[in-house]
């Protein structure tokens, strides 16, 4: 009886959490452009588009920029790879160009998206310009004009050119880059050559034209700037100085023998003085990252041709390479878009007594945000800081990935990567942390074309102490802070078993189990002992990979060599012990293990789940189970060695994974008996083993970044979900476990008035924290003659929520109702209710 009356409530807990609070957390510190309108900087980044705040002040070169707003694909964007940003004043809207993904319009009407269905030539955008009533757009696939017609709030495709339909005037449909000069001319680069064009005639053949018996080669991907009078093409190792009239003669070139590096230039502009700033990176389209040999990262050459270098750390820049340089709209002030460290500005440029133009100090501008979009691992440490992973299972960086550890702790980011802190690798595989409450960071194999600051092994951290340590099979190594490098192996210390540090995971007896790939299992103590080593049974390879242990058992996982095995006995394993269970179900002998959690269930007792390559598994210690989209859930028959069915679904029942086909990828149990299963192309699933229901959340419904979901984690002060994706982090509101210091101080219902109807209940919340005083509250309702009606209990998100019945559940009248709370220091609140039937 007890299972059917919980399915009544499961419709009430899924309303609840659909509709809870979202949030989204993308890296913004890897900056593509940058556009300055009115008293707002808007970049765009390879994770969305911030708004940010600039104060008056900065006219006077004394200012500071404060975040706003950001766009990503949660708030409707087509991508968060936008490459290129254009305020469009005929529609009040940002035009946010993006690499493989079209355009999104952002206008006050809402976001709309313009793509090749929708006439784009082609969803790779290098370049947009607005020119009267025309917007301009340039792609990989030639040049589109778009135009709004009065009372059309969409944009309508006016001409598309190409180099067939202009007769060859335009010299390559891949345009790389495009500008467009004060007198109307159009500037378009391909590695071609350059073409020029009027805008008024871009419909006249003849009207198309090219630079003849230019200086600069072609076969580069040329990068355009305009100043009010030049042109400036950047090309290679040099850059090329016209007038910006085409039909001018001549040609200045700046480049080593001017004082310019002999260095990929990556970005190149004129300023209001008739500087000429350069930046330096080669571009890697396929891993989206920078190279150069030198550290240094720009140079200015000024009219007088007096040239200054910065160097990597010098006058406030940081490391990363300049991907952009762009000038205010005066020319007065230049931004410069770094590829990880944010943006950067002159505080202090100013001519003295001689003319001499100088620069002081540049200000730094660094998102408050996760250090990469790809998450691997997530982790939660004592003082409820959230660490999250960037590695990947490769020897070198991949696209998005192998950029340190960043940590989340009462809303602030910080992200350690081998160029700021000790950690061996920025390949942070997996985090773990210990009973000392240290950090413990693993990597795949360093060797031949690794980066040259990557080690082996893992490193350990005490952020107490400051202490870090380097472990790997050669045994511990200490940082040394004054010689800022790893000191000798002390005698006697611990080794592992191999240098590919896979996954690390602690144990409720307060051992560190590392999988090392390849080798086996090491297994640490509390104060780093080596206590044991173990290989897995009939494995060839031995390519460990996960570990979890329940107080009961120790579940390990493999990389298909293997499976999941199991070693049923609260002792640590031995190799060839007596304890290994080997699962029947061949779907768990040659898989990947992502994750394995414990619960009781109300009805069936001690469960263990288990997300696989294979599928999502569960184990209650005497049958095997299968969970799936056609049949609700399968049992093992080990006398036919088949999945025979267990549990239908209902008709109108929500079906694993929203009934889509596909695998999980990681696993979770939250403080509150809930299931959450990531998948690898349907988001997340909710299991409820109280209401033995599924609930789906994925792109369509919610969100979320990205329909793959690669780690999960909770933060218990806030109550969240960490859904780490390989575009970001999600988090979800489903109740705190620790609640944050706050004092009673105005209570905030809602909805008031009060319809009941069945499905909605009434929010009664501590305003503005949102969250009741530390210890227990109550919450009493009484009718308007002061009799009792109900005394209702906190929920997990620290609130009180009421149905409108009394305590007996009978539906209470329409009238006017009070509510008072008081809380455990004897404070009390009172609020007034009006219900309607």
């Amino acid at each position: 009886m007890k299972r059917v009356l919980t399915l009544l409530a499961a419709g009430i807990c899924c309303l609840a959490l659909h509709a809870a609070k979202w949030q989204t957390v993308t890296n913004t510190s890897h900056v593509y452009d940058l556009m300055v309108q009115d008293e707002d900087v808007y970049i765009s980044t390879w994770g969305g588009v911030l708004q940010l705040g600039l104060t008056p002040s900065a006219i006077d070169n004394h200012y500071a920029l404060e975040q706003k707003k950001i766009w990503t694909t949660a708030d409707g964007l087509a991508s968060n790879d936008v490459r290129n940003i254009e305020y469009i004043s005929a529609s009040q809207s940002l035009w946010l160009g993006s690499a493989f993904d079209g355009i999104s319009i952002v206008s006050p009407l809402g976001i709309q998206q313009l793509n090749t269905e929708l006439g784009l030539p082609s969803n790779r955008v290098t370049g947009i310009v607005e020119h009267g009533s025309n917007i301009l757009v340039a792609t990989a696939n030639g040049l589109a004009s778009y135009y709004y017609l009065e009372g059309v709030n969409f944009p309508l495709l006016l001409h598309l050119y190409s180099a067939e339909n202009t007769n060859g005037g335009l010299l390559d449909n891949q345009i790389g880059d495009m500008a467009l000069a004060a007198n109307n001319y159009l500037y378009l680069s391909s590695t071609a050559g350059v073409n020029f064009v009027h805008v008024d005639s871009l419909d006249v053949d003849s009207a198309w034209h090219r630079f003849q018996g230019t200086p600069f080669p072609t076969g580069y991907e040329n990068k355009l700037a305009l100043s009010e009078q030049k042109l400036l093409i950047a090309s290679a190792t040099a850059v090329y100085v016209h007038a910006s009239d085409p039909w001018s003669d001549g040609w200045q070139v700046i480049s080593s023998g001017q004082g310019l590096l002999a260095e990929v230039i990556s970005s190149v502009c004129m300023d209001y003085w008739n500087t000429v700033w350069v930046s330096y990176g080669q571009w890697d389209e396929d891993f989206l990252v920078y190279s150069s040999s030198s550290d240094t990262l720009l140079t200015s050459i000024d009219a007088n041709g007096n040239v200054r270098h910065w160097s990597a750390g010098e006058s406030g820049l940081g490391s990363k390479s300049v991907s952009r340089i762009v000038p205010s709209q005066s020319g007065r002030i230049v931004y410069l878009c770094t590829w990880g460290d944010g943006i950067y500005t002159c505080q202090d440029v100013w001519a003295d007594n001689t003319g001499k133009r100088q620069l002081d100090m540049w200000v730094h501008f660094e998102p408050n945000s996760i250090g990469f979009p790809k998450i691997r691992q997530i982790a939660t440490d004592a003082n409820h800081a959230a660490w999250f992973s960037s590695g990947n299972f490769n020897h070198l960086p991949l696209k998005k990935s192998a950029l340190g550890t960043s940590r989340y702790l009462d809303g602030e980011w910080q992200t350690f990567t081998t160029g700021n802190s000790p950690i061996h690798t920025d390949n942070v595989l997996t985090v773990a942390v210990d009973s000392h409450n240290r950090k413990w960071f693993g990597t795949y194999d360093v060797t031949t074309g690794s980066p040259e600051n990557w080690d082996n092994g893992l490193t350990i951290y005490d952020e107490v102490t400051g202490v870090w340590k380097l472990l790997d099979s050669d045994g511990i190594r200490i940082w040394d802070s004054e010689s800022g490098a790893w000191g000798d192996v002390v005698p006697g210390s611990p080794t592992l078993l191999g240098n590919t540090a896979t996954h690390i995971s602690q144990d409720l007896h307060g051992n560190m189990l590392v999988a090392c790939y390849d080798d086996g299992f090491s297994v640490l103590n509390a104060v780093d002992s080596l206590v044991a080593t173990f290989t897995i049974p009939n494995s060839v390879y031995q390519r460990s990979t996960f570990s979890y242990h329940n107080g009961r058992q120790y579940f390990i996982g493999t990389e298909n060599d293997r499976g999941l095995v199991i070693w049923n006995d609260d002792s640590i394993p031995v190799t060839g012990g007596e304890h290994w269970i080997v699962p029947p179900p061949s779907d768990l002998n040659n898989c990947e293990v992502y994750g394995v959690v414990t619960l009781e269930s109300p009805y069936e007792g001690t469960q263990h789940w288990i997300a696989a390559s294979t599928g999502l598994f569960m184990w209650d210690e005497a049958f095997w189970y299968k969970w799936d989209t056609t049949v609700k859930r399968f049992i093992y028959n080990t006398s036919t060695n088949l999945w025979d069915n267990d549990l239908l679904y209902y008709v109108d029942e929500e079906r694993l994974y929203g009934s889509v086909r596909t695998t999980p990828t990681a696993i979770f149990l939250d403080p509150f008996n809930r299931i959450w299963i990531g998948s690898l192309e349907h988001g997340i699933s909710m299991y409820d083993p109280q209401t033995e229901r599924f609930t789906n959340y994925y792109q369509d419904n919610s969100p979320l970044l990205s329909n793959y979901i690669t780690a999960l984690g909770y933060q218990p002060t806030e109550g969240l979900l960490l859904i780490g994706t390989p575009d970001g982090l999600n988090t979800l509101s489903i109740g705190r476990t620790i609640k944050p210091e706050t004092a009673l101080e105005t209570l905030k219902i809602y909805p008031n008035p009060f319809r009941p109807d069945g499905k909605n209940t009434l929010i009664i919340s501590n305003f503005p924290t949102e969250v009741m005083p530390r210890g227990t509250n109550q919450c009493r309702i009484y009718d308007a003659a002061g009799a009792l009606v109900m005394i209702l209990e906190e929920n997990e998100f620290s609130r009180f929520e009421w149905n409108g019945q009394n305590e007996k559940g009978k539906k209470c009248a329409s009238g006017v109702y009070y509510v008072v709370v008081n809380d455990a220091k004897g404070q009390r609140l009172a609020g007034k209710i009006a219900l309607l039937r």
